[in-house]
């Protein structure tokens, strides 16, 4: 996903579920988080509606074929760098990614359990919000202070930075 500096991004994602109990990832080559798994998504453009914006960047990136989108979420991120306003769907169909399949701007793609891969800090919450995983409060703020990211629920006010973050 690429930034304007100086601004606020929109940008959008899916929680994809995989086979047998697993979510779908993608290892994110460029960005603020290039290297990361992530759960895929990107940058919603100019007049492209949110929801379509996250299935596009989903299926770009995933080649999961998605069914029902349902919103789990929406996050301010504040980064060192940058500042991301984050929409989180969950897909209600589970997502099967093609085989020799190769994603927009990504290096691979995973399905794996939450337990057995350890994402981007904020993903976490978003996956725990999606009714995906169960990520500990703890970990979250430490891996976000880490980061040196603010993070924050704006449906439900909950903030998931720490007293070690710069940015609280």
């Amino acid at each position: 996903m690429t930034e304007v500096a100086g601004r606020v991004v929109t940008a959008a994602l899916v929680v994809v579920p995989g086979p047998d109990d697993t979510v779908t990832f993608v290892r994110q080559e460029r960005g603020p988080y290039a290297g990361w798994w992530l759960l895929p998504g990107g940058k919603v453009e100019f007049g492209e509606p949110v929801a379509e914006a996250a299935r596009r960047e989903a299926v770009e990136e995933s080649g999961c074929d998605l069914g029902e989108l349902v919103l789990t979420g929406a996050y301010e991120i504040l980064g060192p760098e940058h500042h991301f306003v984050m929409w989180a769907y969950r897909s209600e169909r589970v997502g099967v990614v093609p085989d020799r399949f190769s994603g927009h701007h990504v290096s691979a793609v995973r399905q794996e359990r939450w337990d057995q891969l350890e994402p981007h800090p904020t993903d976490m919450p978003i996956l725990n919000d999606a009714g995906a995983a169960a990520y500990p409060r703890e970990l979250i703020a430490d891996r976000l202070a880490r980061e040196q990211i603010a993070m924050s629920s704006l449906l439900t006010g909950e903030a998931f930075r720490s007293a070690r973050s710069p940015w609280t």
